[in-house]
């Protein structure tokens, strides 16, 4: 979601919050922070390099907690449930915090009311990508060919309702063109039956596709964010080929639980925009093709409410579901 407002609140929050300590109290001891995916995802790697950048700022000692199932609603039902002291904090992203409250048939949490909303972490987009041997040259060749054939030009997601399937519905919409939609269980298999030639192109997170794409297995024809990426500079944005206004992006967002005191709020969010200023943090996050945000509690609210209002018309669009 990077655009100029996020970026000049993110580098003004330092000048414009007080510099506050949050009194001698605060923190009381060890910070929980409950990733709600397993080690070794992509909202486990940002939790930890926040955390640990946090920890080497301020002086913070962060527990991360794993608590993975269910599309991240598990984990996201723990920080909900905790006490709002802001000894417990969270990495919410766009599934859980945007997607699965319409995607799933009921969820343990309301995600706009249940949460605190602290800063945005990062972003990272969708890439279209299709096989070395492809006969689709550009991004502009692959939508007219689905123009001409409606519902026959085949496209492999990591799953219905992930990010990338309804980045997808989206764009469709906006673009009145049909793809014919192949999900398998995951990003690995989506990616090998592009390679493979098996569909027509593949969309999925730039870090599932960023190999691939680097060693030449894989062509990039478009990124989904509004801008070009860092780690794909030559690839163009849908928004710039023609598509005014598209974006879509797999965000991540540090929240707390509801009614959090608003020194906690401030206190937290200076600290992590003075950590997404760090240009190793920067370079971390950039290295796995993700773009750092920041910006303020307030932004992040709105920002929140905007994604969740977005991905339920795109979740009833497609007609996507889970039990």
């Amino acid at each position: 979601m990077k655009n100029n407002a996020l970026k000049s609140i993110a580098c003004a929050a330092l000048l414009i919050l007080p510099a506050v300590g949050m009194a001698q109290s605060y923190p009381k001891g060890s910070i929980d922070f409950i990733v709600p995916f397993s080690a070794g995802g992509g909202t486990d790697f940002a939790s930890r390099v926040l955390t640990e950048k946090l920890s080497e700022q301020q002086g913070w000692n962060f527990v991360i907690e794993n608590r993975g199932g269910a599309g991240g609603n598990i984990g996201l039902s723990q920080l909900a449930r905790a006490k709002n002291d802001g000894q417990v904090m969270g990495m919410g992203q766009t599934s859980n915090m945007a997607i699965n409250p319409t995607l799933y048939a009921s969820i343990p949490y309301d995600s706009l009311n249940d949460f605190t909303p602290i800063a945005l972490i990062s972003s990272q987009p969708m890439v279209l990508a299709v096989n070395q041997n492809s006969a689709y040259e550009d991004f502009e060749s692959l939508v007219a060919a689905a123009r001409e054939n409606p519902g026959k030009v085949s496209m492999s997601t990591p799953g219905s309702g992930t990010v990338s399937h309804l980045s997808m519905e989206v764009f469709s919409d906006q673009a009145d063109v049909e793809f014919m939609h192949v999900p398998y269980p995951g990003a690995a298999q989506a990616v090998t039956d592009a390679i493979g030639g098996h569909v027509d192109f593949v969309t999925a997170s730039l870090p599932s596709l960023l190999s691939h794409i680097r060693s030449g297995s894989l062509k990039a024809l478009a990124v989904t964010s509004a801008e070009r990426n860092a780690a794909l500079p030559d690839v163009p944005s849908i928004a710039e080929l023609g598509y005014e206004g598209f974006e879509a992006s797999d965000w991540k967002a540090v929240v707390g639980p509801a009614g959090l005191p608003d020194d906690v709020v401030a206190t937290f969010n200076t600290a992590i925009n003075q950590a997404l200023q760090d240009e190793r943090l920067i370079e971390t996050i950039e290295s796995e093709g993700s773009t750092v945000e920041g910006g303020s509690a307030d932004e992040l609210e709105a920002y929140l409410q905007a994604e969740y209002e977005r991905w339920a018309e795109a979740v009833s669009t497609s007609g996507a579901t889970v039990e």
